[in-house]
């Protein structure tokens, strides 16, 4: 019976004991990054490490400051293979409004069967209502840019982006997984940073 009760809970702590491994295989994948220290930029505090099944894609916001330069790369230092076939977005949700047609409604005197004076709502006709709505305005896809493993930008205000990262499928199946049999994919999101170029005139 004991070795029942072992059995069981080796099967059953097993997928949770496989994860936190790749997670821990992966911690700090970003460090190992390139870096553009030559180009002036310093590590910031917003860059992200995890891991990947190969097919799946992941979103994490960050937050840009206006006048700001900012260097944003993925890496897999584990699967060189991957090197520039990894997939990126930019995507920033704008708000937006617009007018929409909504029924709208009156209420109405009637008598049921007993001959009780009873209210209820009816059409009465459209009415125009503003609505606000997130529209995501992709702002950079590396697939449109020869499949460039970093972008610099500048923002001209502070705003919230979101960063898409997608790592391709293993069509093959030939990839090593270097992750306990699996095929998860240790990558890193490294975020940058500098002062950016101010234009015009200054004292």
């Amino acid at each position: 019976m004991k070795n029942l009760i072992l059995l069981l809970s080796i099967i059953i702590t097993a997928p949770v004991s496989f994860w936190t491994q790749s997670q821990s295989e992966c911690y700090k994948t970003v460090t190992y990054c390139p870096v553009g220290k030559k180009l002036g930029f310093t590590h910031n505090m917003q860059s992200f490490s995890g891991a990947f099944e190969q097919g799946d894609t992941s979103e994490v916001s960050i937050v840009v400051y206006k006048n700001m330069e900012y260097r944003i790369s993925v890496c897999s230092p584990s699967h060189r293979e991957l090197e520039g076939k990894l997939q990126f977005k930019i995507v920033e949700y704008v708000t937006k409004g617009t007018w929409v047609e909504k029924p709208k409604y009156k209420e109405e005197t009637y008598e049921d069967e007993e001959g009780m004076e009873q209210t209820r709502k009816v059409e009465d006709g459209l009415e125009k209502k503003r609505v606000y709505i997130k529209e995501p305005v992709v702002r950079y896809d590396n697939t449109k840019d020869e499949m460039s493993q970093n972008f610099i930008f500048q923002s001209n205000q502070t705003r919230k982006l979101s960063v898409k990262v997608y790592v391709p499928d293993d069509e093959d199946d030939e990839m090593s997984s270097g992750l306990s049999g699996s095929n998860y994919v240790c990558v890193g999101l490294l975020v940058e940073h500098q002062p950016g170029i101010i234009t015009g005139f200054s004292r």
